[in-house]
């Protein structure tokens, strides 16, 4: 019987839920918001397929490292409501036109975080764009299951640790299954998310990655009682307590699939495109990808006529986007400043737990006389 005394040790991927034969773990939020198994001790038979399946407890392989190459749709207006290059949506269509479902993270109508399945392109729409808190999975590892044991092909996009737990669940690579992780920060706090909804007040869309300016220097952008919110990054509060690992998962912390066995392909943001690939970067978005599978290989592979792509070595992949490689730290006063949120709103709270010191002061001044971002 799986049993969570450490938070730090779920990663609330819902595979001891989905496994369990007797239906008696339930996933119950703590008070930040964050999901964790419950278990009817009395429903229980001890059978351990919980424990079996967790990815925490079992952590993925550790592997060589993976192919990787930037990669950019050629459809400008497709990556302008990308996160990145708009590979996923590229891979989405390829799965949709083969007859099968897409599973990824949507806003429901009071713009909380869920994975939902997809049908068809208008189910798939609102999965595009970061969505920067941890979902709720509900039952969509058992309705993958379903479908798969049915023959229908599946993309699944989530976290490492989701896809992970996924893969956990399954017991090895059903060959109509598609995997893609997005390259991870952390995950925030889906309380401190409804206290950011709350505190802008009655919120009607929200954009965390507007790209209209630059993909490199992206924007906050809310719609609240009948005006648009428009923010630099940093300027957003919440933003900023995300970035600064101040209300992150604990499990975070000690990320169990950085560097792991976790999926077919891994997506993110070509960050230093620049300076590595300049031909490829027109500040409007470039993909990292990274290949961990034949299958993943020939996903990629189907895109070729719709995609700008060039190989890079593991490490110019990587040099600027450590997320992909290593887990972020807790932010030290991580446990005051959720404190002083019951209480307290989130701009205050956050401004002064992200403080530059008189050091990061310095060092930004030496990059703007650099010329450097």
């Amino acid at each position: 019987m799986i049993s969570i005394t450490d938070k730090t040790q779920c990663c609330g991927c819902t595979a001891c839920a989905a496994v369990c034969p007797k239906n008696c773990i339930t996933m119950r939020p703590d008070g930040e918001g964050f999901l964790y198994p419950a278990v009817n001790a009395d429903a229980c038979v001890g059978c351990g397929a919980c424990d079996a399946v967790c990815p925490v407890k079992n952590r993925p392989q550790a592997v060589d490292h993976p192919q990787a190459a930037a990669v950019r749709a050629n459809d400008r207006a497709l990556r302008l409501f990308s996160s990145s290059g708009g590979v996923f949506s590229l891979l989405a269509t390829d799965v949709l036109n083969a007859g099968g479902a897409v599973c990824g993270a949507v806003y429901d109508e009071n713009f909380q975080v869920r994975h939902v399945l997809a049908w068809d392109e208008a189910g798939v729409e609102p999965m595009r764009g970061a969505k920067y808190v941890q979902s709720d999975l509900n039952d969509v590892f058992s309705q993958i299951r379903s479908l798969l044991a049915d023959g229908v092909p599946v993309l699944f996009s989530g976290t490492p640790c989701q896809t992970a737990g996924l893969r956990s669940l399954l017991r090895g690579q059903p060959e109509n299954l598609l995997t893609v992780a997005v390259v991870c920060h952390g995950a925030p706090s889906p309380r401190v998310w409804e206290k950011n909804l709350r505190e802008l007040g009655n919120v009607t869309d929200v954009r965390l990655r507007d790209k209209r300016e630059s993909w490199k220097h992206y924007a906050t952008n809310y719609f609240a009682d009948g005006r648009e919110i428009f923010r630099p990054v940093m300027d957003d509060p919440y933003m900023k307590g995300f970035l600064r690992d101040l209300f992150n998962r604990p499990s975070c912390a000690a990320c169990p699939a950085k560097g792991g066995d976790y999926a077919d392909l891994t997506l993110g943001d070509f960050w230093g495109i620049e300076k590595i690939l300049p031909a490829l970067d027109d500040d409007r978005g470039t993909s990292l990808v990274l290949v961990h599978s034949e299958k993943g290989r020939q996903a990629l592979a189907a895109l070729r006529d719709r995609v700008e792509s060039r190989a890079v070595p593991f490490a110019d992949a990587v040099r600027y986007n450590p997320a992909v490689t290593t887990a972020s730290a807790a932010h030290p006063q991580r446990a005051e400043a959720m404190r002083r949120m019951e209480t307290e709103p989130l701009a205050r709270v956050v401004a002064d737990y992200t403080k530059a010191s008189g050091k990061e002061k310095l060092m930004g001044f030496a990059r703007k006389l650099l010329g450097r971002k």
